[in-house]
């Protein structure tokens, strides 16, 4: 929370994107050899926002997948695992870390919710750390009904993982971007798009649809909503006339 915070303040004091990157590098080399030689126990580089290039007026270039986009997106892609755990990625905003180290224990499906409570990343285990992190996300009865039939097909494993691989284990990053993400993106006819995109396009469909910015915070697990703000604020409708509009209505 503390290093997003830090990340915010640079960039509305106008840092270079350039230097800041290179800090966070830094950092974050320093925080691996912490990790790795157990000074401490967890990286918190790892579940940050890193910080994006800003366009004119200060928007920040991010690339989202249209509804129609979403659909056929889906439709290419060839396997139940991929196809959910893709699908789960559009409808949570969960980053791709943090569903690959889902296990069944997680889904809720009482409550509709998934509960984000560790991360798997550069082929190593991480429990999220702070509140914000550790979070309930709900998820829509469509959402839910490929996951009961997921879990019907899923191979059963030690780890009891909601996506493993043939072994058991977390899935490799490389394979399933490489072998299965992009090839469906390519299939669908849609461009080169990041997996962490698909985040972005769950925030964006949220903020389309007028969603409280505190309650898409949450679900994201950002810090705070500046976080969330500072990242989407330019996908949000002007509201000017309309607002000064319904304040009339309100009163008169």
């Amino acid at each position: 929370a503390k290093i997003e915070k830090w990340i915010a303040k640079r960039q509305k004091d106008s840092m270079n994107i350039a230097t800041l990157r290179k800090v966070l590098l830094t950092f974050g080399q320093i925080i691996s050899y912490s990790v790795r030689h157990r000074y401490i126990s967890y990286n918190p580089i790892k579940d940050i926002e890193r910080p994006r290039d800003q366009g004119r007026n200060g928007k920040k270039k991010i690339n989202i997948l249209k509804s129609y986009e979403i659909k056929s997106f889906l439709d290419a892609v060839d396997n139940k695992k991929y196809k959910t755990l893709f699908m789960l990625a559009i409808m949570s905003g969960a980053r791709q870390g943090e569903l690959l180290g889902l296990k069944w224990t997680d889904i809720d499906s009482i409550n509709n919710q998934i509960h984000i409570q560790r991360t798997f990343n550069n082929q190593a285990w991480y429990d999220v750390k702070t509140e914000t992190s550790n979070r309930r996300v709900d998820l829509g009865p469509t959402m839910m009904t490929e996951l009961k039939k997921w879990r019907l097909a899923c191979p059963k494993c030690n780890l009891d993982l909601v996506f493993p691989n043939e072994a058991g284990q977390p899935i490799n990053h490389n394979n399933l971007i490489n072998r299965h993400y992009n090839p469906a993106l390519e299939k669908a006819g849609i461009g080169k798009l990041r997996f962490h995109d698909l985040r972005h396009t769950y925030a964006s469909l949220m903020i389309e649809q007028g969603e409280n910015i505190k309650y898409i915070q949450s679900q994201l697990g950002h810090s705070n909503p500046t976080v969330t703000l500072n990242v989407y604020a330019h996908l949000m409708k002007p509201v000017n006339q309309e607002a000064a509009i319904r304040l009339e209505k309100a009163i008169f």
